[in-house]
């Protein structure tokens, strides 16, 4: 049950993880630096966020925080309608894998060389929208713009805007029309997310491919 348990986990971050899931094709060379907008001019938030169009693959590690909780950390990649996420819950070292377009979903325990098999009739509202589709998204919460800042050597436009689930405050990182940082305020205290070590480069398709001769195991859909 603890098993199924930090799976349910790893489902529920995965729409956190999809939020965040813009990106371009250009990849981003190690010791990256900001750009801000030529003087005399300045874009929009829509502008800014169209700059995720054309995207391929990204990689990135991705911090939530909650209060009273242990901060969650996780490796990530996504190309196209493949995901993995990786991550160490509770001592376990898990592998999570998604296939929006099979519908289907791994969660792989390498240490027992063993992975649960969950066909999903709702994978692509649990993987997420496309990129495009969550920049439309993003505006019809009409957010404000407050102000520009750097973060992590990254030049962001923050916005804020509100939800059924509390008031958000976001950092979209105008280069890329990524948002790399988000906080939301409820009545329990902030819940954080936030992108780190982020790549735009291509990932191989055995990334997001079970290692042969795996102990696959088929559990119901949650």
């Amino acid at each position: 049950m603890k098993k199924v348990a930090i799976i349910i986990v790893l489902i529920a971050l995965i729409g956190i993880g999809a939020w965040v899931w813009l990106g371009s094709k250009k990849a981003v060379p190690s010791g990256e630096e900001s750009i801000t907008p030529e003087e005399g001019t300045e874009l929009s938030l829509a502008e800014i966020l169209g700059n995720a169009a054309g995207i391929t693959s990204l990689k990135y590690d991705m911090v939530a925080t909650a209060p009273g909780e242990t901060a969650v950390i996780m490796k990530i990649w996504r190309k196209e309608n493949k995901m993995r996420m990786e991550g160490t819950f509770e001592g376990q070292s898990m592998i999570y894998l998604i296939d929006t377009g099979k519908q289907l979903s791994y969660t792989y325990f390498p240490s027992e060389n063993m992975a649960m098999q969950i066909d999903m009739s709702k994978a692509q509202k649990t993987a997420g929208e496309s990129p495009i589709e969550q920049s439309e998204s993003v505006m019809d919460y009409n957010p404000v713009t407050v102000g520009t800042e750097a973060l992590n050597g990254k030049t962001c436009l923050v916005t804020e805007y509100s939800t059924q689930t509390g008031n958000v405050k976001m950092w979209v990182w105008t280069k890329y029309g990524l948002s790399i940082k988000t906080e939301t305020t409820t009545t329990k205290g902030i819940n954080a997310v936030e992108l780190k070590n982020i790549d735009f480069g291509s990932i191989p398709d055995s990334m997001f491919e079970l290692p042969a001769g795996v102990q696959l195991m088929e559990i119901p859909n949650f």
